[in-house]
């Protein structure tokens, strides 16, 4: 039973409202006074016992409740997807959380588990259910986290402040070495999940955490450059730190309302720029794991992280990626991860013909950079080629499941086509296949897929045409 805001407390007054007063009443002539009976104080006796009865019983059922929802933590992500009404359970535990509707007890207990998942790194239905909440809410409760994890961010408090819960976020850590790192991940899933949520980040003061987190853990070129093995403990060093913050300072940007913001706070300026030398080319796995990502999904680690190098001045001062040319656009999709989070929120807001006219220059961009290569084998042998053929089918596929709207944008942006013509060696497959089978046809196909550019076409594909319901 998912508890709601009408429900939180019991109003013994209005228990009693339906019955008649403990006073005589008379109604004699006109006289409207009523006049002290025998009972009087035996029934105000009743009365109070019986307002802490309910009070009494009020507490019992609500201790019940917190019981079985704090049966099913912790747990991580994946188990937590087949456990019963885990919805409701979110909301449930949010509810008790807020302070002052409960005892301290019961909303320190809740409050915990949060902070418990927080630090496990398991937060996707904590997010969901956050989302679900009052703005309020999640800025009460956000302000209570980044209280009660304070000595985290900043570690010069753990002299003059006590944090009674902060052990069940330490306990959580590998090999007992604390970072705020999972602090930081969370919050980013917190702004990615929508605007309003990002501007709760905001108001408690979340640059603020970022540059005492900057402060305390030195970001500083010989701490980055360093081998994370050598230096720090896996998982969790300075560097994992940086792209953290990094990939978080990317995520509020990605609001065209929140760069002013940035752009003020003294966070632009002061926030560290690290000039170190990227790769030639960004791995593809990399950049295939940084691609769009949503509140479901953290930033990986890794030496060649495009995080790493950040010029905050430069991305506060871009514009709409709907203003930008589409070749300039589709060369910072492809190798960068600037403009990543600016193309999400921009695909999440916009309607569909603004979705189609931009996707159509970006597809149109695509086939000139890489459809004419199809009739040289030397040049589709070339590393630069295959790389932004790889890039262009990952990118189809994850706007395609990113939600039904967008994936009709693309079908109408004629994707279709390009991916027809994008390998020579395939289209007579895939061709044969949407003209007996129809599109949809490709989902259940069996064909040769001798290769990962195959693979990729099939499931740009299949992206394409699932069922929506399985979305």
């Amino acid at each position: 039973m998912a508890l709601t805001r009408s429900s939180s407390l019991l109003s013994c007054d209005s228990v009693f409202s339906s019955y008649p007063s403990t006073e005589c009443e008379t109604t004699s002539g006109s006289s409207t006074s009523t006049v002290p009976g025998p009972g009087a104080l035996t029934g105000k006796a009743l009365k109070a016992l019986g307002v802490a009865t309910l009070r009494g019983l009020g507490r019992i059922v609500m201790a019940k409740h917190l019981a079985t929802v704090t049966h099913s933590f912790p747990h991580t992500d994946e188990q937590a997807s087949s456990i019963r009404n885990i919805d409701a359970i979110y909301d449930d535990l949010l509810e008790f959380s807020r302070p002052g509707m409960y005892s301290a007890e019961t909303s320190d207990k809740a409050l915990g588990i949060i902070l418990s998942q927080i630090g496990m790194g398991q937060t996707r239905f904590l997010i969901k259910a956050l989302s679900r909440w009052h703005s309020v809410e999640v800025h009460i409760l956000l302000l209570r986290i980044l209280i009660q994890l304070a000595p985290l961010w900043n570690p010069s408090l753990k002299l003059v402040f006590s944090s009674p819960l902060f052990h069940l976020y330490s306990e959580t850590q590998p090999w007992g070495h604390l970072s705020p790192v999972r602090l930081v991940l969370f919050l980013s899933r917190v702004i990615r999940s929508s605007s309003w949520a990002c501007q709760a980040a905001l108001d408690v003061g979340f640059l603020d955490v970022l540059m005492a987190i900057c402060h305390n853990y030195e970001f500083k070129t010989s701490n980055i450059t360093k081998s994370g093995r050598d230096a720090y403990p896996l998982p969790y060093n300075y560097k994992h730190l940086l792209i953290a913050c990094n990939a978080a300072l990317l995520d509020v940007t990605a609001y065209p309302e929140y760069r002013s913001v940035v752009a003020s706070h003294p966070i632009s300026s002061m926030w560290p720029k690290h000039s170190i030398s990227p790769v030639d080319t960004l791995p593809f796995t990399m950049r295939r794991e940084a691609l769009l990502l949503g509140p479901d999904t953290d930033v990986t680690f890794d030496d060649h992280s495009p995080y790493i190098t950040l010029s905050l001045p430069d991305i506060c001062a871009q514009p709409c990626v709907s203003t930008l040319p589409a070749e300039k656009l589709l060369e910072s999709l492809t190798f960068e991860i600037t403009h990543d989070q600016a193309f999400r929120v921009f695909l999440a807001r916009s309607g569909h013909t603004k979705k189609v006219a931009l996707l159509s220059q970006l597809i149109e961009c695509m086939s000139k950079s890489i459809v004419p290569s199809n009739k040289h084998d030397a040049d589709r042998n070339d590393p630069s080629w295959r790389y932004r053929l790889s890039f262009s089918l990952r990118f189809i596929t994850e706007v395609a499941r990113s939600n039904p709207n967008n994936r009709q944008a693309l079908l109408d942006s004629g994707v279709v086509a390009y991916l027809l013509r994008v390998n020579h060696d395939e289209t007579a497959t895939i061709a044969n296949i949407i003209r007996e089978y129809g599109s949809a046809g490709v989902v259940n196909a069996r064909g040769p897929r001798n290769s990962r550019i195959q693979r990729s076409i099939y499931a740009a594909f299949a992206a394409l045409f699932e069922n929506p319901s399985s979305d």
